[in-house]
């Protein structure tokens, strides 16, 4: 499943992701963690989705030092080869959008970012 791929190669790319990158929500804010979320926007012979990751945690610094490392492995060139990663092949790009929101309930920061996958 191409969700379960892309979760298990960010997690092994990024040590600081390692069993802390949850689908949708997390009620572990103990240390940094990231929430994900896959929303399918086409479903032709290369599929399209949009993937939002949302880092969360006290530091902002961490935070951001974070998404560049997922951009680092995520914010691919257009023309740059598809990634074959267990069973799926993907190639992905940064979108516009996201941003930083400080939660005053949690005392966390919140930082989102877009990629735009092409997979099969």
């Amino acid at each position: 499943m191409m969700e379960t791929d892309i979760k298990q190669y960010i997690e092994e790319k990024i040590s600081e992701l390692r069993d802390r990158l949850f689908p949708v929500l997390t009620t572990d804010i103990s240390k940094l963690s990231a929430v994900y979320l896959f929303t399918d926007i086409s479903s032709d012979h290369v599929k399209e989705s949009q993937l939002t990751l949302n880092v969360i945690g006290a530091d902002y610094g961490e935070c951001m030092e974070v998404h560049q490392k997922l951009k680092g492995i995520l914010a691919m060139k257009s023309d740059q080869a598809f990634v074959k990663y267990q069973d799926t092949y993907f190639h992905s790009e940064l979108s516009s959008g996201g941003g930083a929101l400080f939660n005053d309930d949690l005392q966390m920061w919140e930082i989102s970012k877009y990629y735009i996958l092409n997979w099969r």
